[in-house]
């Protein structure tokens, strides 16, 4: 299978120096169409990702709980397993005290009375992997073979056998790996195999998540969203049903607070654990400690939405220079593992952890925007996290759009590959005085089809545009085809990943000028997967970051002070944890 290339070349162009060319000339330039990912590098995000019709407001009160200044894990277990559908359980102000996780179920929301006012604490202790969730890990079936409908854009597969599939079926529809196709895919990295990235020990890496919206015959089936890739029938495509999918069930307007329970139980989980879900939620939630990940998304997340939140403090630890530290290498922000798509992750303040976004396994077709991700640290204080990262094979077909972000954004070579990402109107700048990791967007070995679009990149301390196939780790604005953080070598640099790169209208501090692509349109939109501003924006100018916009991005309220363009992510006055776990 070939992924058409868009070639890398580009040209400088300023806003300037094309002035004046039509003034010398007296030439009017026709007007320009609006720039557009190609067909063959993105996926239509409008309409696809996020709770389907948006999240419901439910009004109906099951029952309301107060605190019971005791153990209340029993109480709100109660309250949930007898909630009627689609009503609410909503906890009064005040602090829930718990001694085992609290699972959400289907077709209901738990409700605070507000983030910060309502506070659910896990216990020293505590039993569990997790203190709040959604779901629970579905079971997977048996891989049936697929056998047509297998492009891109289908929404009508068709299967060798019967499937025995209803409407609201949730799938996995995956495909062997194959490090000699055109992009590369495989569960092998610099740190060795990655077992967990997919089905059959990672070797099924590349995939999706569907929903069956009807069944027009015992071997058919219609999907929800369009396929997003060209499945290839010699690496035998297959779908495999997940059943137990939680669906409909949200977590609302709370904080849950770690900071006592968090331990070694929950390494490979989350302190909001998102397991095997579909239209679910989280939003308007505050989630404080994490000792492997603030909130997990695992084992099937589709079409959730992940809003409005808080989400910080890593446990603290001692850096290698002696001095405190918010956050160990874990202490993710937002962590998805086994299979996540068409989600949208939005709104979001994420600080004082060790990253924002890291995907660890399959991770397609997602949207991860305007998110506030600041003040970020590793155990090394002078070395710049990753605040997104693409880490496990394979990521693919999903946007990052309008971040604010003071750290680098990788695509990294650690578990495997990953291709066709779009980062577009993104603010991205290094971390003040850190000298380690200086990369704004740092696209490792095998890291292809990228397309980087729109964004206002760099803090003025890199030293080049462009660090690619030199015996080097210079600072610069671009990293391309290295190895892995400490590969400062031009052996074995991938130069497909600058060949396949595109680059275009992003402003950055080491030019001072707009850097185009030579063969693209130079009007930008609004938005990849937007048709206006959403319904929590502030009052700032939509759009707010992009090289075409003035101031070309807002100002930061700094980290736990809101958003910068001033959502409706409140301001609370939140514990910082001071004991070591």
């Amino acid at each position: 299978m070939i992924q058409l290339k868009t070639r890398k070349s580009a040209v400088r162009y300023t806003l300037s120096s094309l002035a004046l060319l039509l003034t010398v000339t007296g030439f009017t330039p026709p007007a320009q169409a609006t720039f557009s990912i190609p067909a063959n590098r993105g996926i239509t995000w409008t309409d696809n990702v996020g709770v389907k019709g948006g999240i419901p407001a439910r009004s109906t009160i099951y029952t309301t709980l107060k605190p019971s200044g005791g153990d209340d894990a029993t109480a709100i277990k109660a309250a949930i397993a007898n909630c009627p559908a689609n009503q609410v359980v909503l906890l009064a102000a005040g602090t829930f005290n718990i001694s085992s996780p609290i699972v959400v179920k289907s077709n209901m929301t738990l409700r605070g009375s507000g983030m910060g006012k309502t506070i659910i604490k896990g216990k020293s202790g505590m039993s569990g992997n997790t203190v709040l969730g959604i779901g629970s890990k579905p079971s997977v079936g048996t891989g049936i073979a697929l056998t047509a409908g297998l492009q891109k854009g289908s929404t009508t597969i068709t299967t060798s056998t019967a499937h025995g599939w209803t409407p609201g079926t949730i799938i996995v529809i995956d495909q062997l790996n194959n490090v000699n196709d055109d992009p590369p895919v495989t569960n092998v990295g610099n740190n060795g195999t990655c077992s967990w990235c997919g089905r059959a020990s990672g070797t099924r890496s590349l995939a999706q998540i569907a929903k069956v919206v009807a069944v027009p015959s015992p071997t058919t089936a219609t999907l929800e969203v369009p396929l997003y890739w060209n499945y290839d029938a010699s690496l035998s495509p297959q779908a495999v049903k997940l059943s137990g999918v939680t669906t409909n069930a949200g977590i609302e307007d709370l904080t849950v607070d770690n900071s006592a329970s968090g331990s070694s139980a929950q390494k490979s989980s989350g302190t909001i654990a998102i397991l095997g879900t579909s239209n679910c939620w989280v939003q308007n939630t505050e989630a404080i400690g994490a000792y492997e990940a603030i909130l997990l998304l695992n084992w099937g997340a589709y079409r959730n939405t992940i809003r409005g939140n808080k989400l910080h403090e890593g446990f603290p630890t001692t850096a290698t220079d002696g001095s405190s530290s918010f956050a160990t290498s874990r202490a993710y922000g937002i962590n998805s593992q086994m299979y996540s798509s068409a989600n949208l992750i939005d709104n979001n303040q994420i600080y004082h952890l060790s990253t924002g976004l890291i995907t660890a396994g399959p991770f397609s077709g997602n949207v991860f925007a305007y998110n506030y991700i600041t003040e970020l640290y590793l155990n090394v204080l002078t070395f710049n996290p990753y605040a997104i990262s693409f880490h496990g094979s394979h990521a693919f077909m999903n946007l990052v759009e309008g971040n604010y972000i003071d750290s680098r954004v990788a695509s990294d070579w650690v578990w495997g590959t990953k291709s066709h990402n779009t980062y577009f109107r993104n603010k991205v700048a290094l971390a003040p005085n850190r000298t380690g990791g200086a990369w704004d967007i740092d696209l490792q070995y095998y890291s292809r089809y990228y397309n980087v679009v729109g964004n206002v990149l760099g803090r003025s301390t890199e030293s080049l545009y462009t660090l690619e196939a030199l015996d080097a780790k210079t600072s610069s604005i671009f990293r391309l085809g290295y190895n892995s953080d400490g590969d400062g070598t031009a052996s074995g640099n991938d130069i497909g990943v600058g060949n396949t790169v595109l680059r275009h209208g992003n402003w950055d501090t080491y030019n001072n000028a707009v850097v185009w692509d030579r063969t693209s349109d130079q009007t930008l939109p609004q938005s990849l997967y937007l048709s206006s501003q959403p319904e929590w924006w502030g009052g700032l100018q939509w759009p707010c970051i992009g090289p075409d916009v003035s101031p070309k991005y807002p100002a930061a309220p700094g980290a736990g002070k809101g958003t910068p363009w001033g959502g409706a992510v409140k301001i609370v006055s939140s514990p910082v944890m001071n004991a070591a776990k």
